[in-house]
């Protein structure tokens, strides 16, 4: 029986690695039946999620078959010191997916983990680091969003696995798409990818990302936490919503932190008293309740309430808000009405996020300025070009924000370029172009301290008790690289709440290599 299952094994590794794939798309034969990789996320300071993903054993009758995982987590990467360990059982009610959630750790230590099945075939090492406690000093967040696999290669995924000096990665949303952009086809499969419709086809989505290395990597080196954003959830038609969510939960390294309602992934995770990191949710509930009549909600009610308790009751320095989509305002007004009519409501560029909700947020600045809640950092993606701005609700209002020196704002927010997914450039807009509409919406917002509306990459977030430095990093797509590019930085002091005027156009001492 034990040669039968090897023999099935081999076949399938050898069957997914003869499809007509894309560059760099492969499964991990060599660790088969872990094609898929490990992964962890969803830390606190005494445990952390761990996770993969295996082949059946055989192909008949999946829906009764069950294979019987060992896990071990341990200090040292031979697995002498073990700390822990358990079984977890999966079937085809899972995809063959397993998580468990790897108890009885210390605060703020790396910690290596692996997979055994049934037949002694072992995963790869994956990497996995805890929160820390009350003592930490210093930490870095890689944050990514909008990762197309099929708009070009995940080179940025592989230059986050490979830094020492990052501790965790933030994902705040599009982690997989729903479907193809027909202006954006780089990297295609022999086979057109269909748009997502059933809870098959959201499984064989994830699965399909998990054969990139790149991303396999990152999800071994890296802790990770992570939102979902609409190509994570929509569908057509609509009305299936939870069957996306739930192929979310099975594929990604994090908690259900309410079983009844899953569709609640807003949760809270605390740096010791250095910082809090609350994961919000505006994609499932914007505009579905109303805080007074006639006035939509952005969040809904019952996370609103949560949110303003976790600010409002903190003991850490930095609030960290990871957000989907951006919050503070790209204002429009002024711009020429040609570009006007082509994008926003006359007043903003894009009303489909916060900007659409201006009474609504000017709540939740108001509560932070009236609670005098300091050193809020809002972490976002969505929008696939690079922002820096400061956050106020009077951005021309002289009287209430000084656009010079930044005082009048009530925190900071970061937007960080895509993984891999069009911006400007692909969008067709000519390349002499771009510096002067750069220029112009600067102009049109005095509260954007930088844009950038080209390149792909990531952004890392260090924290200390001093300051937050915000710093972009950017990476090719149409190809396969080992390089990547310094954009630049900038810092926000404790208790300042505006970003500082001059950026950093070195990179930090503690950023690798």
């Amino acid at each position: 029986m034990k040669f039968v299952a090897t023999v099935v094994i081999v076949c399938m590794s050898l069957c997914l690695s003869a499809q007509q794939y894309p560059e760099n798309i492969f499964a991990d034969s060599s660790y088969a039946p872990f094609l898929y990789g490990v992964a962890s996320g969803d830390a606190l300071q005494d445990r952390v999620i761990i996770w993969t993903k295996v082949e059946p054993l055989t192909r008949s009758d999946l829906g009764q078959t069950e294979q019987l995982l060992r896990w071990q987590i341990a200090e040292d990467s031979s697995f002498a010191h073990i700390v822990n360990e358990g079984e977890v059982r999966t079937n085809a009610g899972r995809d063959f997916t397993a998580k468990a959630d790897a108890t009885g750790l210390q605060p703020g230590k790396h910690y290596y983990y692996r997979w055994i099945n049934a037949e002694g075939k072992i995963s790869r090492i994956g990497r996995a680091q805890t929160l820390p406690d009350d003592s930490v000093k210093q930490f870095k967040l890689a944050v990514v969003s909008c990762s197309s696999i099929w708009a070009g290669f995940f080179n940025a995924y592989s230059r986050i696995a490979e830094r020492d000096d990052i501790d965790f990665l933030l994902h705040v949303g599009d982690y997989v798409y729903d479907y193809a952009d027909d202006k954006q086809l780089n990297r295609m499969p022999a086979e057109y990818p269909k748009d997502v419709a059933s809870l098959k086809e959201w499984r064989e989505r994830h699965t399909y990302y998990l054969l990139d290395p790149d991303l396999r990597a990152a999800r071994q080196y890296k802790t990770w936490f992570a939102l979902w954003d609409n190509h994570d959830t929509d569908v057509e038609p609509p009305g299936k919503t939870e069957e996306a969510i739930q192929a979310f939960y099975e594929y990604l390294p994090i908690r259900v932190s309410d079983e009844k309602h899953p569709e609640n992934i807003y949760r809270k995770f605390q740096f010791g008293t250095l910082a809090d990191l609350n994961l919000i949710d505006m994609h499932l509930f914007r505009g579905k309740e109303e805080y007074e009549p006639g006035k939509k909600s952005v969040l809904g009610l019952q996370q609103d309430a949560w949110l303003k308790n976790n600010l409002q009751n903190s003991k850490a320095q930095w609030q960290l808000l990871a957000n989907q989509e951006m919050m503070t305002d790209w204002l429009s007004e002024g711009a020429p009405k040609v570009i006007r009519k082509k994008r926003g409501n006359g007043r903003v560029f894009d009303p489909s996020n916060w900007n659409g909700f201006p009474e609504d947020r000017q709540r939740l600045y108001d509560f932070i300025e009236s609670n005098r809640i300091q050193n809020v950092v809002v972490l976002t993606g969505d929008i696939h070009m690079s922002f820096v701005m400061n956050m106020t609700g009077y951005p021309k209002d002289k009287t209430k924000y000084n656009k010079r020196t930044g005082e009048g704002a009530i925190g900071v927010e970061v937007t960080g370029p895509s993984i891999s997914r069009i911006n400007m450039k692909e969008a067709g807009v000519p390349g002499f172009l771009i510096p002067l509409v750069q220029k112009v919406s600067r102009n049109l917002n005095p509260h954007h301290v930088w844009c950038k509306f080209t390149k792909h990459g990531y952004f890392t977030l260090d924290v200390t008790p001093e300051r937050c430095v915000a710093e972009f990093w950017y990476v090719p797509i149409k190809k396969m690289t080992d390089k990547q590019k310094f954009g630049r930085g900038y810092t926000v002091k404790s208790g300042d709440n505006h970003w500082t005027k001059k950026p950093n156009k070195k990179r930090s001492r503690s950023t690798y290599p």
